[in-house]
């Protein structure tokens, strides 16, 4: 017969597997698909069924791929102050020990950066390339403009346009001073000087880690 911790055990067992296959219906219910699968000519259930099936799948690890890439670039950040700290402390030599590559490794620095001053978790699936450029100008754009350029659809398209409008020359946001009312003339300057100052903090901070 069985005993009391038995039945309990049992009923916890039966009330977990139900929860999960609760959540997992929650989960296929929740899910439609965006895709027109007529424009690729699929008309038959069971290969549409499939590919949306496969959808699924893509989303879900892309999303867990996405978490652990949000973990690494902490982890690496952390790592990266720690080692700077201590005489004779290699960050490079640290993370190859470990097996990362340096271009993996300093894109995850740029997106963890860029989740500090934004907080928004987007900066860590937006394409590399949209990242690469969006280290490069955000301290010459308003934070605005930057998290414009994580939220559009086309992150690298945007970047590369807000890029090409400065044209890589800090004197021409200076040039545009002139077009200006009068009164603007001073804060916008100021502003300016502020943000090429933090642009040349950062490259020393990045010099000095790069020779540590």
């Amino acid at each position: 017969m069985a005993s009391v911790m038995d039945k309990i055990k049992a009923k916890t067992a039966e009330l977990k597997n139900q929860q999960n296959n609760d959540t997992k219906l929650e989960v296929e219910v929740q899910y439609s698909s965006k895709i027109e699968y007529e424009e690729f000519g699929i008309v038959e259930n069971e290969v549409k069924n499939r590919l949306i099936d496969c959808e699924k799948k893509a989303i879900h690890h892309a999303n867990e791929m996405s978490k652990s890439v949000m973990e690494l670039s902490r982890v690496f950040s952390e790592a990266q102050v720690l080692l700077a700290n201590h005489h004779g402390g290699s960050f490079k030599k640290w993370f190859e020990e470990l097996g990362f590559k340096k271009d993996f490794v300093y894109m995850c620095l740029k997106r963890n950066d860029l989740f500090l001053q934004l907080s928004d978790e987007k900066v860590f699936v937006i394409p590399e390339k949209a990242v690469k450029t969006i280290s490069k100008i955000k301290d010459r754009i308003d934070i605005e403009e930057v998290k414009e350029i994580i939220n559009s659809e086309k992150p690298t398209e945007k970047a590369k346009e807000k890029e090409n409008r400065l044209s890589g020359d800090p004197i021409t946001e200076i040039v545009e001073i002139e077009f200006t009312k009068n009164e603007n003339k001073i804060k916008l300057i100021e502003d300016r000087i502020a943000k090429y100052s933090k642009i040349i903090k950062n490259l020393e901070e990045e010099l000095k880690t790069l020779k540590s």
